[in-house]
């Protein structure tokens, strides 16, 4: 299991909480909860972990434009990492993507759980 940061426990903590009883965690859900807290795939993978091994299930929407999303935020990160000598932090790929960040962070949870 990957280790997370500090300041995503009480993110986590909301979501272990509010998905007690259905034992499901919405991908849309992890993205409203995070807020305007920074977050890479890294740490959302670290947080899919966790609430894995919390039997929980993370469910994601089925369309709803979810992989076109991906794709540009995919695309936007290749385009990025070159320009900035780094890897783009989300609101940078947002504004490159046309995208919210919440759109952002969605799409990387959503790249996480495909990969599965």
């Amino acid at each position: 299991m990957k280790p997370m940061r500090p300041e995503l426990h009480n993110v986590l903590e909301v979501l272990l909480v509010e998905s007690e009883i259905s034992g499901e965690v919405h991908i849309d859900r992890i993205g409203e909860a995070l807020g305007l807290l920074a977050a890479g795939a890294d740490d959302v993978d670290a947080m899919l972990d966790i609430l894995e091994a919390s039997v929980r299930k993370v469910v994601a929407p089925e369309g709803g434009g979810g992989e076109l999303r991906l794709h540009a935020v995919i695309t936007s990160a290749r385009a990025l990492t070159p320009v900035l000598g780094r890897k783009p932090k989300p609101k940078e790929i947002a504004e490159h993507a046309g995208l919210t960040e919440a759109e952002v962070r969605n799409a990387l949870a959503l790249a996480q759980v495909m990969g599965r």
